[in-house]
């Protein structure tokens, strides 16, 4: 069977991601169409797996990216198309007819499903079923179709806690026997850094031995903003910044204690959450996206999206033991969103009925 995941993001969003993860774990022949000199491009190439580039919808005459994709199907002749956003879903329901295959769109965007005519009339009548990364994102565009969600993946052969790396990093940071709460996410105010550093904040004021770290780069938030709040608040001899990238994020995760997801929106696919999950880290997120979906006590705790709550649900980690949290999530990232358990999801594709 012949799988086509349409990845046509111009960036390395979660939604991608999982778009990728998924072809990676299909079985049969696979493979991806991709914009030129995209994130996705990249990825795919260091996956291996097949590849066709198509014209960017958003880019020009919608024709030229319709004849691109056309020319991909063309050539590779699909069995089975999956896409990730509305132009290529629009484009595929048109061709579909002719080249005779199934259509399956993932849906993961913050802003939810639009509740349209057209997309109504599309996913009635040309879409074979729907992955939904939430709950949230149930309405009647799909309520009716075949569906299985899939809250996000995470390869835990790659992520997984490392001694070795804990040491090095905690040793870099001169944390000696502190407890390290930690963000990972690209500075933007969606993601809450702010939260995080006034929840260290109200920790410290409570004479807790803790630290803080935040690793992201900067995109729509200034790292020097930061720098003056966690001055401001005299926590900036007590938080460390790390904004470049940096190719061992795991030995990162696995030095830090809790890992802290204190987003403000957006969320609908879980990726930095799981990841410290595999790595042995109890968390703390707020009450956004799928994140209330994935969380649960015996590992971690849900916060209001305010800094007084993130506090209080690292203290509550503190309480209840943060290596007994961490083997929990451990095995509940396995369990659950592992690129295995990925894998019986895809088999969705498969299925022989509408």
């Amino acid at each position: 069977m012949k799988k086509l995941f349409i990845l046509d993001e111009r960036w390395d969003s979660a939604l991608t991601d999982l778009g990728i993860k998924m072809a990676v774990v299909s079985d049969g022949c696979v493979a991806c169409a991709v914009l030129k000199g995209a994130p996705a491009e990249e990825r795919v190439k260091k996956a291996n797996l097949k590849y066709f580039y198509i014209e960017d919808p958003r880019k020009g005459l919608s024709i030229q990216p319709f004849l691109s994709l056309r020319k991909v199907i063309e050539r590779f002749k699909p069995d089975i198309v999956v896409t990730i956003r509305g132009d290529e879903l629009l484009f595929s329901s048109l061709l579909k007819k002719t080249f005779n295959f199934k259509l399956y769109r993932i849906h993961g965007e913050a802003k939810g499903i639009r509740n349209s005519f057209l997309n109504r009339y599309l996913h009635r009548k040309f879409v074979d079923g729907v992955i939904l990364s939430s709950r949230k994102l149930l309405n009647e565009v799909v309520i009716d179709l075949p569906k299985i969600f899939a809250h996000g993946a995470v390869d835990t052969q790659e992520f997984k806690f490392s001694e070795k790396g804990r040491e090095r990093i905690r040793k870099e940071l001169d944390v000696n026997d502190s407890i390290l709460i930690g963000v990972v996410g690209r500075l933007d105010p969606v993601k809450g850094h702010e939260l995080f550093i006034k929840a260290l904040s109200i920790l410290k004021k409570k004479d807790l031995k803790v630290k803080g770290l935040i690793v992201g780069e900067e995109k729509n938030v200034k790292l020097s903003d930061l720098k003056t709040l966690a001055q401001t608040l005299g926590v900036n001899k007590d938080i460390f910044f790390i904004t470049e990238r940096r190719k061992d994020i795991v030995d990162l995760m696995s030095a830090i204690d809790i890992g802290i997801v204190p987003s403000k929106g957006s969320e609908m696919i879980a990726r930095t959450l799981l990841e410290f999950m595999a790595c042995e880290k109890p968390v703390v997120a707020t009450a956004v996206g799928v994140l209330p979906e994935i969380v649960k006590e015996n590992f971690g705790e849900i916060a209001k999206v305010d800094e007084e709550s993130i506090s209080r649900g690292i203290e509550a980690i503190l309480r209840k033991g943060i290596k007994k949290l961490g083997k929990a999530a451990r095995e509940e990232a396995v369990e659950k969103y592992s690129l295995l358990s990925l894998s019986n999801i895809v088999k969705f594709f498969e299925r022989k009925e509408r």
